[in-house]
């Protein structure tokens, strides 16, 4: 039987055959992949076997068409986050909790690198008084500017919510972020699902974490979310520093012009890039920049 696991939980999964749901055990050999810290993620498709309970065994993985992978700290493992996916939706606010720049930047950096569109969402903005406004309008433009959709919502009081919709139309979405930052509280109004809120920790201001496994919401018939932990930082698995420059699209056609076809943008000679940082390049990037490769070393 093939089905689509629709949560995964680490030891079990919930496998979803046409109208039916299984709960899954992984066979055995599947945890000797020693680079996975999770060998399935909700949105795999999958091979069953059930037993006489109706209780499933996963049997195979069947290939998928994309990942999103970040570095589990537990063990320095790839850990995915989700897969077969369409685009990743990358939620920010920029208060209760703030959300770093340099957090969207990986994030953005590693859609581009696993070729899954990314879309920014900044939630929250009911909370944000007039100078927080036009900060949010700088950091607006200049993603706009990168032909990302860069949408401005507040999932309590409904403002975007309509906007927000469309672009989830016909589309499976993985949804990340910081905990906190209203991931579940914009879930239970795009789709039928009814998630626990959380409220911010009182002693650091973040988020707690609501959600401890991915799962997938029905939007419609059509239109999925996939629903992943919240996470403090983003951390690259398996990607290459040379490659990081690539991963900035505001680079690429300007870095064509350094001396050297290998200029890392640090502190090589006649480096385009260097020279546009204020004026094509947003400085903000830049900075994002030189932290991902100072990560790297």
């Amino acid at each position: 039987m093939i089905g689509l696991i629709i949560k995964s939980t680490g030891k079990y999964s919930l496998v979803k055959v046409d109208e039916k749901i299984y709960k899954c055990l992984l066979r055995g050999n599947f945890r000797l992949d020693n680079n996975l810290s999770n060998p399935v993620v909700s949105g795999d498709t999958v091979e069953i076997e059930l037993d006489k309970s109706q209780n499933g065994v996963i049997t195979k993985v069947l290939e998928r068409e994309n990942q999103f992978i970040k570095k589990s700290l537990k063990d320095n493992k790839a850990h995915i986050i989700g897969s077969n996916i369409d685009q990743v939706l990358i939620i920010c606010s920029l208060k209760k909790p703030y959300t770093k720049l340099i957090f969207l930047d990986k994030c953005i950096a590693a859609a581009h690198y696993y070729n899954i569109k990314p879309i920014i969402i900044f939630n929250k903005i009911d909370l944000l008084d007039s100078k927080e406004i036009q900060n949010l309008k700088i950091i607006n433009d200049n993603y706009t500017n990168l032909g990302i959709l860069f949408l401005e919502i507040s999932a309590t009081d409904g403002i975007g919510i309509q906007e927000l919709n469309k672009n989830l139309r016909n589309k499976k979405t993985l949804f990340i972020g910081n905990s906190g930052v209203g991931k579940s509280t914009i879930i239970n109004k795009v789709s039928k699902s009814n998630q626990k809120i959380n409220n911010l920790s009182s002693k650091t201001g973040r988020g707690k974490q609501t959600t401890t496994f991915s799962e997938i919401f029905e939007i419609d018939s059509n239109s999925f979310i996939v629903d992943s932990p919240g996470f403090k930082d983003f951390y690259f698995y398996g990607i290459d520093k040379s490659e990081i420059k690539y991963l900035f699209n505001d680079f690429i056609e300007i870095q064509k012009e350094c001396k050297f076809n290998n200029c890392l943008h640090l502190e090589e000679p006649q480096c385009k890039i260097k020279k546009n940082i204020g004026k094509k390049i947003w400085s903000k990037r830049y900075s994002s920049y030189l932290s991902i490769m100072g990560e790297l070393n």
